[in-house]
C-alpha cells in the first residue's frame, strides 16, 4: 500500500475555519463586507490563503463574492435552515428509535441529569450553560444509537445546530417548550417504547421551524440594522 505523507493543516484552512465559525455564530452578520486585503492584514497572512478560504466559504453558501470588489456575508438563510431541518427530521428520530432499544439505566440517569441542569440554568438565566447541556442531551441519544455514519453526518452539522440553539435558547418561551419536550423524550426512552420515542422526537423536531425564525431575526442584514426589532416581514 502506498500512502502520502501527512501535511500540516494549511494556512488557508485555518483562515477558512475561523471565518466559517464567525459567520455561523453570527459574529459576522449577514450583509457585512469582507475585504481580502483587510483580512490578510488582520490575520497576519498573505492574500492568497484568504482568497482560497473565501472561495471555500462561497462553495458552502456562506458568502457571495463580488468580482474585483469584496465579498458579502450571506450567513444562515432560510434555504440553509430548511435543509438542515430536513436532514435532522429524517435522521434524529431514527437514531432515537434505535437508541431506545439499546439505552441502559446508567445512560438514562445521564439524560436525567442533563434535564435537571437545563432547568437550573434556565432559572439562573445562564444561556451558555443551558446551550451546552441541551446539546449534550441530543448528542447522548444519538451516540447511544451506535449508528456511526449517521452520527458523523449530524456532527458535520454541529456548528450550524449550535447557533440555532443559541438563538432560540435566548427566548424564554422557547426554552420552556424545549425542556418540556425533552422530558417527554426522556420518559419515552425510559419506557423503551420504540414507536413512542420516534413519535415524540418527530414532534420535537417539527417545532424547529419556529426556532428558525429567531435565527433569521438574529441575522438580519446590516443595512437593516436599525430595524432589528420585531418579527419577520
Amino acid at each position: 500500500m502506498k500512502l502520502n505523507k501527512i501535511k500540516s493543516v494549511s494556512i488557508a484552512s485555518e483562515v477558512f475555519d475561523q471565518l466559517r465559525l464567525k459567520i455561523i455564530s453570527g459574529e459576522l452578520k449577514n450583509g457585512e463586507r469582507l475585504v481580502e486585503m483587510e483580512l490578510a492584514k488582520y490575520l497576519g497572512v498573505s492574500r492568497t490563503p484568504v482568497r482560497e478560504a473565501i472561495q471555500r466559504l462561497e462553495q458552502e453558501g456562506l458568502v457571495e463574492i463580488l468580482p474585483r470588489k469584496h465579498c458579502l456575508v450571506k450567513g444562515i438563510d432560510f434555504d440553509a435552515i430548511n435543509e438542515i431541518i430536513l436532514i435532522r427530521t429524517l435522521l434524529e428520530p431514527t437514531a432515537a428509535r434505535v437508541a431506545a432499544s439499546k439505552i441502559t439505566d446508567e445512560q438514562l440517569l445521564t439524560l436525567k441529569g442533563y434535564l435537571e441542569q437545563s432547568e437550573m440554568f434556565f432559572q439562573l438565566g445562564k444561556v451558555e450553560e443551558l446551550m451546552m447541556v441541551h446539546d449534550l442531551f441530543h448528542a447522548e441519544i444519538i451516540k447511544v444509537s451506535g449508528l456511526t455514519r449517521l452520527v458523523n453526518i449530524l456532527e458535520n452539522l454541529h456548528d450550524y445546530i449550535v447557533h440555532f440553539r443559541y438563538s432560540f435558547l435566548s427566548r424564554p418561551h422557547l426554552v420552556e417548550r424545549s425542556i418540556k419536550e425533552h422530558y417527554q423524550i426522556y420518559e419515552a426512552l425510559c419506557s423503551r417504547d420504540l414507536d413512542k420515542v420516534e413519535e415524540v422526537f418527530i414532534h420535537h423536531l417539527s417545532g424547529i421551524s419556529d426556532y428558525a425564525k429567531v435565527v433569521i431575526e438574529d441575522n438580519i442584514p446590516l443595512n437593516q440594522g436599525n430595524n432589528r426589532t420585531g418579527g419577520l416581514k
